[in-house]
């Protein structure tokens, strides 16, 4: 008797011992690796589309300065992803290696949450495919790299969909009809879901758009139920406002109107407009300088538009957005492939990027509308939800305007579908064989029709068949991979021309790409190498003068020709002004000299003498030029840069430098970090006058000095967005 007593206690130990899912752990282990391969591949160094915003404006709150960024902005964000980079700004610095990492976990939740959503509706080997795929889709992948509110808000919504998705399957399994919940897990659900679903609308402001739609779900979701589905529609909207709250009260108090955000103002006038000139909206909203104000005013203009000719609104802009929002866009910046046409993107990034992104997708999407359909029906309505999700954003693609990132928050969810499909794929084939009656014949309908519909709308956008049509022959992953095997022969080029190989550098020039400004600006700086002024000069004319690139070698070469004048007006071009990297450029590719005296004197000629800095400027009270001090890079410990050629030679002692630590008043002027050829000589604490600050050299240097500077950067505000160090005149070796 004991001994069978003491069997099943062993039994039932051995049941309750956690059994680790090794299918799911492997997915996730590619998901993470697939993540981290991003940071080895990614060939994309600065910000893209709202990223520098989201950065600026947390490095502002993490200084103690609160949200006076917005005083000067076009719009108001939603707070929460600004937070959560605000709080590790502070604690951490402007390491942006740590937050890509917090992003990467979260991307992998979501992975997970995704898991155990598809095994609640439809078994474990759904859920493990929907996590496959969610893992491996080159967006969720890529996100996480990026300053952008995607990851962080596919987590929040995800939870919000799993509470109430369990809410549901609750609350059916009470027959009674009442107004509110009664018991402890259809109240906690209820309330999570709300309680996300405000943290969701902190993330991104469309939530608030989404939330009538809600009582469609509710009332799908409590079994077409009027009482239930009012009452928890009712207690979801409280806890919504309760979690809203706190931000849509701040904006009342400083603008006079509570909201969450007042990007849908601009973004409706924008899209209503013929030609999206963002100028032009941005000039005219920020004539208005309340922000509630301006959100009215933005929707107030683009009715006008809608009015004036309703036809072209539908017809002409909203259908084709509608069409848009489904289509691929091959050099859309959040894909970091943006360069392909230029020979700057990898073969690995582009193969990855054509087989995880695009072929996937269209798979993937194509699968997701025929799980959509044949998937059976669950107590969870989760696919009501999904359907529901997917229209609104087309709704508001219609009305505003559509960009690839948009649909990743619709594509996330759509792969859970998609992985209904492959894992019933047998159930799948059934259904469509069953005995056809006349009340599923349009479901039996929409099963063939909306995969067939979804390829018609993108297939005409994916590359390959793009490019066999005709439609673009420019655009792709076979022309991406190979422009990069033509341009390194240009890099090549770069390399000899920097050791004097000008013959040699000709020669790697000419199997480079023709049509490429880079190859072009590398064959004139040659020819100016070789003493051909004016074949160079009338080369790098020719070639794109929108990009710095072209303007920075024109003004070196009438440098070389003792020109000031025009290398002035080179260096003064918007183009350069704009490039917040033209003097890592020039770093890299122009060659120096030894300096007279070894002096560097910062400011309009100092073109490949400097890395990592702004653009020069004129102080008000010395009349003298300087550069501030850029952004320290993705570790936030990365340095500035000033080079003396040659200068390892001489035997020198010391070096002195000309700084002023300008802060605003709430701000401490920074400590300098000082380095040379890497080692550290000395740390500095600047003031907000100019100073002169001298430090020992070590006597071990040789070849080029390369002074570094390291100091905490500030973002002045909105007016001015630039990430700014220390303000530095002058260096000298003695």
């Amino acid at each position: 008797m004991r001994t069978s007593q003491q069997g099943l206690t062993t039994a039932l130990k051995k049941q309750s011992r956690f059994r680790p899912d090794w299918v799911l752990l492997a997915i996730l282990g590619a998901g993470l690796a697939l993540r981290l391969l991003v940071w080895l591949i990614a060939t994309h160094r600065y910000f893209v589309i709202d990223e520098a915003e989201y950065y600026q404006i947390s490095s502002i709150l993490a200084d103690g300065r609160g949200w006076q960024f917005y005083d000067g902005a076009t719009w108001v964000r939603p707070p929460l992803f600004i937070l959560m980079l605000a709080g590790f700004f502070k604690f951490f610095g402007h390491d942006l290696i740590i937050i890509r990492l917090v992003q990467i976990c979260l991307s992998l939740a979501s992975v997970y949450l995704l898991y155990w959503l598809g095994k609640r509706l439809y078994g474990r080997r759904t859920g493990l495919v929907a996590a496959l795929l969610a893992s491996v889709a080159w967006p969720f992948v890529v996100f996480p790299y990026l300053l952008l509110s995607e990851t962080l808000f596919i987590l929040l919504f995800l939870l919000t969909v799993c509470f109430f998705a369990e809410f549901f399957a609750s609350s059916k399994t009470d027959s009674r009809n009442k107004w509110l919940p009664e018991n402890r897990k259809e109240w906690l659900t209820l309330v999570g879901g709300s309680f996300f679903l405000g943290l969701s609308a902190l993330t991104r402001g469309q939530v608030l758009s989404f939330v009538p739609f809600l009582a469609i779900w509710f009332w799908i979701g409590t079994g077409r139920k009027w009482k239930p589905a009012i009452g928890a529609f009712v207690v979801m909207l409280i806890i919504f406002a309760i979690t809203v709250s706190p931000w849509a009260l701040r904006n009342a108090s400083v603008y006079g109107r509570p909201f969450i955000d007042n990007t849908g103002g601009y973004n409706f006038f924008l899209g209503a407009m013929k030609g999206r000139n963002g100028a032009l909206v941005s000039q005219t909203l920020e004539a208005v300088k309340n922000m509630a104000e301006r959100d009215s005013v933005g929707y107030q203009k683009g009715l006008e538009i809608f009015f004036k000719d309703p036809a072209s609104f539908i017809f002409d802009k909203g259908f084709k957005e509608a069409l848009d929002f489904w289509q691929i866009n091959f050099g859309a910046d959040e894909r970091l492939s943006a360069g392909y046409s230029l020979g700057q993107i990898n073969p690995p990034w582009l193969l990855l990027d054509a087989t995880l992104n695009d072929l996937l997708y269209v798979v993937a999407g194509a699968l997701a509308m025929l799980g959509l359909v044949t998937a059976p029906s669950s107590s969870r309505a989760v696919r009501s939800f999904v359907v529901i999700w997917t229209a609104q954003n087309m709704i508001l693609a219609f009305a505003f305007f559509a960009v690839t990132r948009f649909r990743v928050s619709v594509y996330f969810f759509l792969l859970l579908y998609a992985a209904y499909t492959l894992a019933n794929w047998r159930e799948v084939l059934a259904w469509f064989k069953r005995p056809l009656r006349n009340s599923q014949f349009l479901r039996y309908a929409a099963g063939l029709v909306l995969p067939v519909l979804f390829l018609a709308a993108v297939l005409p956008s994916y590359g390959p068949i793009a490019y066999l049509t005709g439609l673009d022959n420019q655009w792709g992953t076979a022309r991406g991979i190979e422009r990069w095997n033509e341009q390194q022969n240009a890099q090549e080029g770069d390399r000899l021309r920097l050791e004097g190989k000008y013959q040699e550098a000709l020669d790697a020039y000419a199997k480079a790409d023709q049509s490429v400004p880079a190859t072009q600006i590398g064959i004139g700086l040659t020819e100016a190498a070789l003493g051909r002024f004016d074949d160079a000069i009338g080369r790098i004319g020719r070639t794109s003068q929108d990009i710095s690139q072209s303007h920075i070698a024109l003004g070196y070469i009438y440098l070389l020709q003792g020109n000031k004048a025009y290398a002035r007006g080179e260096f003064n071009t918007r183009q350069v002004g704009l490039d917040q990297q033209a003097d890592e450029w020039a770093w890299e590719k122009l060659p120096t000299a030894p300096l007279p005296d070894n002096t560097l004197a910062i400011g309009e000629f100092d073109w490949g003498y400097t890395y990592g800095f702004q653009t020069y400027e004129k102080d008000a009270q010395t009349g003298k030029l300087y550069r501030w001090t850029s952004g320290r890079g993705d570790s936030g410990q990365e340095l500035a840069r000033l080079k003396f050629p040659n200068a390892g030679t001489q035997h020198l002692a010391e070096v002195n430098l000309r700084l002023r630590g300008f802060r605003p008043d709430s701000l401490t002027p920074p400590l300098v970090e000082v380095y040379a050829n890497g080692q550290l000589l000395g740390k500095v604490q600047t003031s907000r006058n100019w100073e002169t600050y001298n430090l020992k050299l070590p006597s071990n240097l040789s070849g080029d000095i390369i002074i570094g500077l390291g100091a905490d950067t500030f973002v002045p505000g909105s007016n001015s967005r630039r990430e700014l160090g220390v303000m530095v005149e002058s260096a000298t070796l003695k």
